[in-house]
């Protein structure tokens, strides 16, 4: 499933080694009707019916939070364990995990997936200053109850030691793997059929794939789309409660269905291909430095297809990048010198093939799904007895 991915894959080793796992999560698409169980790959997963949605307001996406929370903490004292492993966001699932600790006395290995709460008090999503003082609060006890800590980025963990020095923590970024992409194409597939109609309008082709949410600041992508004349094809693929008004900036920048495509969300399979079929993948995000600490699964996908990464921020993966040569960097608010060097970059068969092979091999070495998980089972199976 979408976003679930990381926990799926990690689970299913740990079960092929001989844990007992049982995974506690929420279906999100159905009304509460009590608790599923139900055996996959090796291990449980007990669901439970929160309906959530990106495009929700605040305090509706805070009750499905609650709501959550509250469930799941109910059905986890019911259960057994040597170990939690819990992964956020949102901050809030800290919470079950420490009654669990209260009330079993046993240890949990806290994930962080997100700067939170510094991300939704930047956008200005949170502005109480009542909200703001009890979510820092909450984190800095999350931490401090945590028998150990997972951060997916070189950036997170400083941002956790800014508010728990000592502590220890983990870098565990999101994961290549390698084994779901360069895959065959199947033949007469309206999809790949799709693909292919765009890439032979263009030269080269320039893709996003994911949610189109407010900090994805997809407007940027479709700014630099207004400089191409159709020479570099642009694509944005997937969903999210800003489509409506990136498809009304691209009309206005007439781009929509000539230099700029929209197509619906894919699954892995189909991410195969248009990782086969188009040219860069691209990872933008607003100029907010919360943000920069992010480990987006778009940027590990590209490392695993070996395809060159064009991003419009700093922090760690623009030093990656620059340090590996695997991509392109351009500015937050695009100009016609970066569509230049963008341009410049794709049609530079050296450049390109250099980044595609440095692309490759951050994926084959350094993210690889299975280095990864050797080092995420060293942090659950301590302590174990």
């Amino acid at each position: 499933m979408n976003g679930g991915i990381r926990s799926y894959e990690f689970a299913k080793r740990l079960a092929d080694l001989g844990h007992h796992i049982v995974v506690v999560t929420s279906d999100n698409e159905n009304e509460f009707a009590g608790w599923k169980v139900e055996e996959l790959d090796g291990f449980e997963v007990h669901w439970v019916s929160v309906k959530y949605n990106n495009s929700y307001g605040f305090l509706r996406r805070l009750w499905a939070f609650v709501k959550f929370l509250v469930l799941s903490s109910l059905h986890i004292c019911s259960l057994k364990s040597d170990k939690l492993f819990v992964t956020s966001t949102p901050l809030t699932v800290a919470i079950p995990a420490i009654i669990y600790k209260l009330i079993k006395r046993k240890p949990y290995v806290f994930e962080v997936r997100d700067v939170w709460p510094e991300v939704p008090i930047a956008l200005g999503v949170i502005k109480n200053n009542v909200l703001i003082k009890a979510a820092f609060l909450l984190e800095k006890i999350a931490y401090e109850n945590a028998a150990h800590i997972v951060a997916l980025s070189p950036d997170m963990k400083k941002s956790v030691l800014k508010r728990c020095t000592g502590k220890s923590v983990t870098i565990i970024p999101n994961a290549a793997d390698c084994h779901l992409f360069n895959l065959s194409l199947p033949t007469d597939d309206p999809f790949i059929e799709k693909l292919q109609y765009i890439k032979s309008k263009h030269k080269k082709v320039v893709f996003y794939t994911g949610a189109f949410g407010m900090v994805n600041n997809l407007s940027s992508f479709i700014k630099l789309a207004s400089y191409s004349n159709g020479d570099i094809g642009f694509v944005i693929i997937g969903q999210g409660k800003e489509e409506p008004a990136l498809k009304s900036l691209a009309a206005e920048l007439s781009v929509l269905g000539s230099t700029l495509h929209f197509l619906p969300s894919v699954n892995k399979n189909q991410l195969s291909a248009v990782h086969s079929i188009f040219d860069m993948a691209t990872s933008t995000v607003l100029p907010i430095e919360a943000l920069y600490a992010n480990s987006a699964n778009k940027v590990f996908d590209a490392f695993a297809a070996g395809t060159p990464l064009l991003i419009n921020h700093g922090g760690w993966i623009k030093e990656l990048i620059e340090r590996t040569e695997s991509g392109l960097v351009i500015n937050n608010t695009p100009t016609i010198v970066d569509y230049s060097r963008l341009k410049d970059f794709l049609l530079s068969e050296q450049d390109y093939e250099k980044a595609c092979s440095a692309s490759f091999d951050l994926g084959k070495s350094e993210y690889n799904r299975e280095q990864l998980f050797k080092t995420f089972l060293s942090v659950i199976e301590e302590g174990i007895i």
